[in-house]
């Protein structure tokens, strides 16, 4: 039997789009959320991270300012994390008060160094239009968090059978 795969779910319900992740997880068939060990993480940090068992990849979903609002991103969490080795190597850096707020890719980066080995999985992002105080996703989050439920499940499918080995 395969381990369930860690879900880790960022964000603030009660700040607009910022709350994506917590409701896509609602989306989800009781058969794939089975397969997931969902953490509500809020702003995730490296040290949550150290948690996730050896050779047992995670997910992380998470709203994503930058991006057209809808839009869904997906990349393997090995990039990302190199993207913040590679920053942090120039130094470049974004502000940030704490380790525990870390940009993702450099909260990767320091659970990695930390654990002395990579972090496998994925990041699945979706791109907002405002995180204003309240609860209500703007319709652009609305209209994607179908596809970004669908994806997920794809995703968790995937990591929870790695020996069909399928496509995300």
């Amino acid at each position: 039997m395969n381990p369930r795969i860690p879900l880790f779910l960022c964000g603030d319900a009660h700040r607009g789009d910022d709350g994506a992740a917590l409701r896509v997880v609602r989306l989800l068939a009781p058969g794939v959320r089975r397969h997931a060990d969902i953490v509500v993480a809020g702003q995730l940090d490296a040290s949550m991270l150290l948690g996730v068992p050896d050779g047992v990849p995670c997910v992380i979903v998470d709203a994503v300012a930058g991006v057209a609002p809808g839009a869904i991103v997906a990349r393997p969490l090995p990039e990302l994390a190199a993207l913040g080795r590679k920053r942090a190597g120039t130094g470049r850096r974004a502000k940030s008060r704490s380790s525990h707020e870390l940009p993702l890719e450099q909260a990767l980066a320091l659970a990695e160094e930390l654990r002395q080995h990579p972090i496998d999985g994925w990041f699945l992002g979706i791109g907002i239009a405002d995180c204003e105080l309240g609860d209500t996703l703007s319709p652009a989050v609305v209209a994607a968090l179908p596809a970004l439920a669908a994806r997920l499940a794809a995703i968790l499918d995937e990591l929870g059978h790695p020996e069909e080995a399928l496509p995300c």
